[in-house]
């Protein structure tokens, strides 16, 4: 596909997002849900306007997993493990060698690999293997060329900038792909529960931020994170296993995963869910050998350090409650009441149940009475920023946004500061 036709297909004047957004009808967004998405609609004037197959994809990454998919869809379609592992095999008749990638449970059955880590905190750190995994995603799950199809990849809070170098870089120079744009996950978020301006609390594998989101940029001065995440709670729901002489090693680190997201609860009241009889939270939990296992207070003493970690465990780890309420209390007063009215639960640590009530009340004790809080946990938030992402992607006016590759090899990799909010 050349420059030529990237340049007619994805159209040539700039434009800013959230413009493009803000100029959408009410009914063209259907910001109410992804789901008032028609697929066949968007596929028709994506094809048109972008003289593209099917449209853009939407890349999601995340520390444990990467979440792809069309856009226009309700959901990714796929989603693998980021863990990346490299071999170097013999080529059967050959004397050459040659290496060879696996990815997720599969890496960890070859001894000899070499377990390659490509995130770190939420932010790619291994370029290489990030540029594998997206090819091995095109090829095996989303079973089209990259050389069709515009990327939005999305961006987690406090990214550096040349991450998004980065990104053109693996996009066009790697991917052949003829068009790219990068996206907060919280802004992405926020359009994925039909609004322009909330307050995103985003639960993940190794770290938890609080965004507040206003007319669709991310206020960065009043982001704050803590360390408090899903594999927290995976570390101590193992310890509590391991007090029951449940002993699971960290081999057994996904049936502990299964066991927490199956299992465990938010008590809206913690001191009172310690006073109530044992059998009244007792549930029965069967391993894969066959074992069955008894969980009582463990259901909710897991999840309760979301909102009280462990003191041993430093500074860096704040309740989620506390770590929100910092982020609000840097915000201008005139914008503070919407942040509470819209606080929007998100990430793949966030689907507790009781988590939403619990998060409310904790916020609610900080402020005045008459403060109306108001805690959203949609269905979908797990794919919360992928689904935003298809949204966006999806919307007629955002199509000339796109950077082009003529323009990425014209300007270079710094032409991403220009375009991308």
């Amino acid at each position: 596909m050349g420059s030529s036709q990237d340049e007619d297909s994805l159209g040539t004047r700039t434009c800013s997002p959230i413009s493009s957004l803000h100029e959408c009808h009410q009914d063209e967004l259907g910001l109410r849900s992804v789901s008032s998405f028609s697929s066949t609609t968007i596929s028709s004037f994506l094809s048109e306007d972008l003289g593209l197959r099917i449209g853009p994809v939407v890349i999601d990454m995340g520390t444990r997993s990467c979440r792809a998919g069309f856009s226009g869809h309700q959901t990714p379609s796929a989603e693998i493990s980021t863990l990346v592992s490299h071999t170097t095999v013999l080529s059967e008749g050959l004397e050459e060698t040659r290496s060879e990638a696996f990815f997720g449970e599969e890496a960890l059955l070859y001894p000899d690999t070499e377990i390659v880590e490509v995130m770190q905190n939420g932010i790619i750190i291994n370029w290489e293997a990030a540029e594998t995994l997206w090819q091995h995603m095109f090829e095996h799950k989303l079973g089209v060329p990259p050389e069709e199809h515009a990327l939005l990849i999305t961006e987690p809070p406090l990214s550096p900038t040349s991450g998004r170098e980065n990104m053109a870089e693996v996009a066009f120079e790697s991917l052949g792909s003829p068009g790219i744009f990068m996206a907060p996950q919280p802004v992405l978020s926020t359009y994925a529960h039909g609004r322009t301006s909330a307050f995103v609390v985003d639960i993940g594998h190794v770290v938890t931020h609080a965004v507040p989101v206003h007319d669709g940029n991310c206020l960065a001065y009043a982001i704050k994170r803590t360390d408090v995440a899903g594999s927290c709670l995976t570390w101590y729901l193992t310890m509590l296993l391991g007090d029951m002489e449940h002993t699971l090693g960290n081999w057994m680190s996904p049936v502990v995963e299964d066991i927490k997201h199956t299992c465990c609860y938010v008590a809206f009241d913690f001191n009172n869910e310690c006073l109530l009889p044992p059998t009244s939270c007792m549930l029965d939990f069967t391993l894969p050998d066959g074992q069955t296992i008894s969980l009582g207070k463990e259901r909710f003493q897991c999840p309760e350090v979301l909102f009280n970690p462990l003191p041993t465990w430093g500074d860096s780890y704040v309740g989620i409650h506390e770590m929100a309420q910092r982020s609000l209390d840097l915000l201008p007063e005139d914008i503070r009441s919407v942040m509470h009215r819209n606080i929007l639960l998100c990430g793949g640590s966030s689907l507790f149940e009781g988590l939403p009530r619990r998060l409310g009340s904790e916020l609610a004790q900080c402020l005045p009475s008459s403060t109306e809080v108001e805690v959203v946990a949609a269905p979908g938030r797990r794919h919360a920023a992928w689904m935003g992402g298809s949204v966006l992607a999806s919307l007629t006016n955002f199509q000339s946004c796109w950077i082009r590759r003529d323009e990425y090899y014209e300007e270079g990799p710094c032409i991403v500061h220009q375009k991308c909010f």
